[in-house]
């Protein structure tokens, strides 16, 4: 990991437990939705994750390059833009998970952070609006545990994000 990637694990650490109040609604939830433009009672998983990298970015004098977003899809194809998407996932990194269409034909999906590659095939995330079971829409920040193989779309690797504005101890050349 590095500053970037530690600070988001951080960022997202902080709003663990946190409930929605009513359907997609709350003083969080409403604010994290809001820093994206959208209304209460929208989904807001990708609303949170982009505002953990927004809020780790503030944090560390950085800034965001991606333009903030509540929908995963939307979030991947910015980030691909940036060169950012990857297979490979790592702690702080953002992951994506395809969930078909809606009934209206729109594309869904779900994203959360991941906080750790464990050995045996799996990832410890931190995931909003999610519940016990993993949906992605749930009523709460939560730490959960995925399978690799559910993470269908990949990741947004924090570090080539940013790369030029900070020093990654895994890419020194960058910064």
């Amino acid at each position: 990991m590095n500053k970037l990637t530690d600070q988001i694990v951080h960022e997202a650490h902080r709003w663990i437990g946190v409930k929605e109040i009513g359907y997609n609604d709350g003083p969080e939830v409403a604010g994290w939705l809001a820093r994206v433009f959208r209304k209460p009672g929208a989904p807001w998983c990708a609303a949170w994750a982009w505002c953990m990298l927004d809020d780790a970015c503030t944090a560390l004098g950085l800034t965001n390059p991606l333009p903030p977003t509540a929908g995963v899809h939307l979030l991947i194809q910015r980030t691909k833009i940036q060169g950012a998407w990857t297979s490979e996932p790592g702690p702080g990194f953002i992951f994506a998970i395809d969930h078909g269409r809606d009934r209206n034909g729109n594309r869904i999906g779900h994203c959360g952070i991941v906080l750790d590659v464990t050995g045996d095939g799996a990832l410890a995330t931190i995931e909003a609006n999610t519940n016990e079971a993993g949906s992605r829409e749930g009523d709460c920040v939560a730490v959960k545990t995925r399978r690799l193989d559910e993470i269908t779309l990949g990741y947004l690797d924090p570090g080539r994000l940013l790369a030029g504005q900070m020093c990654s101890e895994d890419h020194p050349e960058n910064g």
